[in-house]
């Protein structure tokens, strides 16, 4: 099951490129993740792994990931390698002439029978969840990114 968000960040692509294709910011950004680490070594792109923890309804899991696509400034994209369900996630960037388009995308797919059928029967709703938890993602990231650039924020 695809789902996708988009929206507009009022910075140049580069520094909107630095700081998504810096895993070690998904923590800043992306619900539910934290405890990122690095688990190869050598310059970072295609192939690099590393791990993170993710917590979704009360939970904590153990989450690896690949990079199976690296294009700076324009895509990042990784794939989960082990964790509670198998996805893909990609963040792609497009510059435009108010700043940069940010897209989300996640791709998830269910681990068995019964999520095969829970996917089947409540695919629409899931889909709208899963939409919204990516704008959402995408709000706290133009944030982010917008009140660093404006000094508002000092971390």
């Amino acid at each position: 099951m695809k789902a996708t968000a988009s929206i507009l960040i009022d910075r140049p692509i580069s520094a909107v490129w630095d700081f998504v294709a810096d895993v070690a910011n998904m923590e800043i950004w992306v619900n539910g993740v934290s405890a990122l680490a690095p688990t190869s070594e050598g310059e970072f792109g295609v192939g690099s792994t590393f791990k993170s923890k993710y917590t979704y309804a009360g939970k904590t899991h153990a989450v690896t990931y690949v990079i199976t696509e690296f294009d700076p400034p324009n895509c990042i994209t990784m794939r989960s390698t082990s964790g509670p369900f198998p996805f893909e996630g990609s963040t792609e960037l497009r510059e435009e002439a108010e700043g940069t388009r940010v897209f989300n995308t996640i791709d998830a797919s269910p681990t068995n029978a019964f999520l095969t059928v829970w996917f089947a029967v409540l695919g629409v709703v899931l889909k709208l969840m899963m939409r919204r938890q990516l704008r959402k993602e995408l709000v706290e990231l133009r944030s982010h990114l917008e009140e660093t650039e404006t000094g508002e924020q000092e971390d």
